[in-house]
């Protein structure tokens, strides 16, 4: 009688854990506490997550993190298991306005606009218009593979094209705009 009590209780948990994971999961994961703009990672994994409309956009580095967010104190923990259950639908990119961006296979130097929009600044003296004297320290190296996260607009060709301020207002928080992404 108790051999048979105890593999009825197995039996009750399993269910009872089976039945959770089956919640979890109709719910994509996630919970009142996790919309839109919630940053989350799991314990195994250092990635953090922006999470949008019930997908997950990965923080490629740290750089472009800290354009967004001053630091890592809103990061949510959430179980392997919740964040294999929200779909990784692409990556954040560089918040328009905070800084410059450039790739080591062309010398372009590149601000970045609403909606991914990446704008050619022509020359230094514009640059040095938008970003201050010290405008070279506002330019980050994005590899190649990052690159195609944005796309090309108009060139800044006068320092009144362009608002680095405005940007930033504008854009407090990540929006996917990016044709690449997965719907």
């Amino acid at each position: 009688m108790i051999c048979f009590e105890r593999m009825f209780n197995k039996l009750l948990s399993v269910i009872a854990l089976l039945l959770g994971g089956l919640l979890l999961l109709q719910g994509n994961g996630l919970t009142p506490a996790l919309a839109t703009g919630t940053l989350i990672k799991s314990p195994s994994t250092s990635a953090v997550y922006y999470l949008y409309d019930n997908k997950r956009y990965a923080f490629p580095h740290e750089k472009i993190f800290y354009t967004w967010y001053a630091d890592f104190s809103n990061v949510s923990i959430v179980s392997d298991v919740e964040l294999a259950a929200i779909q990784l639908a692409g990556n954040v990119t560089y918040r328009p306005g905070a800084k410059m961006i450039k790739i080591t296979t062309d010398p372009k130097v590149y601000a970045i606009a609403s909606g991914n929009t990446l704008r050619w600044v022509t020359t230094e003296y514009i640059a040095r218009e938008l970003y201050g004297p010290e405008w070279q320290k506002a330019i980050h190296d994005v590899s190649d593979a990052l690159f195609v996260n944005y796309n090309v607009g108009s060139p800044i060709t006068h320092s009144d094209d362009y608002s680095p301020a405005t940007e930033v207002q504008n854009n407090q928080s990540f929006t996917p705009s990016n044709p690449l992404s997965i719907n």
